[in-house]
Formats: structure tokens, sequence, C-alpha cells
């Protein structure tokens, strides 16, 4: 009896590691023939690297949204493509002097919208599995900080440039092919733009010495689907 039920205990071990094998509804991750979609959705945290970090405070915020399909297999490796979404916005609150005497409290905003494709590679690991890829795409950036308490006192700059991401995310089945993911992925944006590191009112004639628009880290947790 303790036989029988030890082996049942290896057995059940076995078959929640083996691909192909449907638990809790999550037959796509199973699915041993044809192409497996996904859509994944996650709120980001970013935080700045290299020049951005001195132009501004280095952490951010922001969301984005990915669909990918793998339809070639080798092993528990599936091979694709996928394309990506998203969006980053970084915040810092300037206190600026008014021509009464007072003063006023007003934000810079530095933003990254970024739109990307490339290939993607699912692997499945028993009862998780990992989605990683490397994509290339378009870049539209941001800076705006105030100089005054006006609209009219401020410095502005933009770009669109192109782009490359690369990362992936950890994913938790839950049911009925929903997941938890956990990722994080590095952006470069090929930027030449090039700002004053922290711009003076008294001296508007400073020579730009930091390129804002290079280097970003995105950290995700959110929701993925496969079918």
């Amino acid at each position: 009896m303790l036989a029988t039920l030890a082996l049942n205990a290896v057995l059940a071990a076995v078959l929640a590691a083996v691909p192909g094998t449907a638990r809790r509804g999550n037959d796509a991750i199973a699915r041993a023939k044809g192409p497996v979609f996904s859509v994944a959705a996650a709120p980001r945290i970013g935080v700045l690297l290299a020049g951005g970090a001195q132009a501004i405070q280095r952490v951010g915020f922001g969301a984005g949204l990915q669909f990918r399909v793998h339809a070639l297999r080798l092993g528990p490796l599936r091979i694709g493509a996928g394309v990506q979404l998203g969006h980053t916005r970084f915040l810092e609150r300037y206190t600026v002097a008014v021509t009464d005497g007072g003063t006023a409290r007003r934000w810079a905003a530095l933003g990254h919208t970024d739109f990307a494709a490339g290939p993607s590679f699912q692997i499945v690991m028993g009862p998780v599995f990992a989605e990683l890829g490397v994509e290339g795409g378009l870049g539209i950036s941001s800076l705006v900080r105030p100089l005054g308490p006006t609209v009219a006192e401020e410095t502005e700059t933009n770009d669109t440039t192109g782009m490359i991401r690369g990362g992936g995310h950890l994913g938790v089945p839950i049911r009925n092919n929903s997941s938890v993911t956990i990722g994080a992925s590095v952006h470069k944006y090929f930027s030449r733009a090039r700002v004053v590191a922290r711009p003076d009112p008294n001296d508007p004639d400073a020579m730009p010495d930091v390129n804002p628009f290079d280097l970003m880290l995105e950290l995700t947790v959110g929701y993925h689907f496969m079918f």
C-alpha cells in the first residue's frame, strides 16, 4: 500500500512538470501542437540610467502591453515573435520663484513611449514558464522642465529615435490559462539630444552636457493570458 501511494505521488509530480499535461484549466501551456498565442499587460516601474538620471529624478511609472505567438518547438523551447508598446513617465517637483517674491510649485516631466517588435522565446519549465525577447522599434521621448511660474518659462526637448528593448518575464500559471508575471527589461534609445543637466534661469547660455534619453530599466508585475 505504501509503495502504491509513493508511486502515485511520484507520477503526479512528473505529470505536473511535463508540458502536455493540463492542470487547473491551463491547457495552452500544455499544448503539444499548433501555435500558442499570448497577451500580457503590466504596470511598470521605470529606473533611469546614464544621462536621464542627471536631468530628472530616476524612478518613474508606466505600463506596457505585449502580444506574442510561439509556433516552432524544440523540446521545452518555443520560438516565435512578439510586439509590444508601452509608456513610462518620470516626474520631479520644482519650486520656482515668482516675481512678487513668493514661490510656485511646478513639475518637470520626462516621458518615453516605446513601440517595438522582434523574436520571442518561451521556455516551459514544468508548472512555470519564461518568455524572453529582444525587440527593436521606435521611441518617442520628451523632457519638459520649468524655469519660472508660467508655461512660457520652460525648457522643452523632444526626440523620436530608434530603440531596442531586451529582457523578459517569469510566469506562474493560476487557472484557465491566466498567469501572473514578474519581469525586467532594459531600453536603449538612440538619441543624440543633449540638455543642461540642471538648468539655471540665471545662466541661459550654459552648454548642454547630458543626453536625457539614453538607458532605462523597466521592472514589471503583470497579467498574462495564453490561448
